[in-house]
């Protein structure tokens, strides 16, 4: 499980502790990217249960990508600071990896804070689907080899989206994505998140996955993308 973690102090108890409550014992590693809060110290309570990476900033995908290297398992689960795991949760996708041989196991998910929907995802997921909206949680349990063969999660995505681009690459080189109905992850709400922020920078955010995988829409051009 890589928990990265910048100006998220607050919440980095309870991710850790979800972690640690897994009912299949899992190897955890805090990223803390140059974090100027206090987050190196919440993180430094629970040694030598976990392994705390500390860097100069770098950004989220810099961040998870330092985990990758670091990780010993076959699989990353990744884990936002602010986002909680349901026990089960690693213990069933590995559980669905084994039994598909999927590269990804993605799960449903229950949002909490500032709403308490509940996403059920897809059980086909295609490059078709996905140009129309990323249908995977950033938290979908990756296969460390796919992950190497991606060269990780791109640092060109810089707003964000950091996810969405590696499903296409992953989807492009023939890999494996399962979904799991079941919501395994808490996802928070709140009124001030990386999502939002992304949001203002979505014809960017196109155009450098369209310019990495022209292949996905090869008329798009640079043109506005709806």
């Amino acid at each position: 499980i890589g928990i990265p973690v910048y100006n998220q102090a607050q919440y980095l108890d309870e991710a850790i502790q979800s972690a640690l409550a897994q009912t299949e014992p899992c190897e955890i590693i805090v990223c803390v990217d140059g974090s100027p809060d206090n987050s190196l110290e919440v993180a430094k309570k629970y040694e030598p249960k976990i392994k705390i990476i500390n860097q100069v900033n770098k950004g989220l995908a810099s961040a998870r990508n330092s985990i990758i290297m670091a990780m010993e398992g076959e699989f990353l689960m990744p884990l936002d600071a602010d986002d909680v795991l349901d026990p089960q949760c690693v213990g069933e996708l590995l559980f669905q990896a084994d039994r598909t041989g999927a590269d990804v196991v993605a799960p449903s998910m229950r949002e909490f804070g500032l709403s308490n929907a509940v996403t059920i995802l897809d059980t086909d997921i295609t490059i078709e689907k996905m140009r129309l909206g990323n249908h995977l949680g950033y938290f979908s349990l990756i296969r460390k080899s796919a992950l190497l063969e991606c060269g990780g999660y791109s640092p060109k995505m810089v707003q964000g989206w950091e996810d969405y681009h590696l499903w296409f690459d992953l989807l492009l080189r023939g890999k494996k994505i399962v979904t799991v109905q079941q919501p395994l992850v808490f996802y928070r709400t709140k009124a001030d998140s990386m999502w939002q922020e992304s949001r203002k920078h979505e014809k960017e955010l196109w155009d450098q996955i369209f310019k990495d995988f022209p292949q996905i829409l090869p008329d798009y051009a640079g043109k506005q993308y709806a």
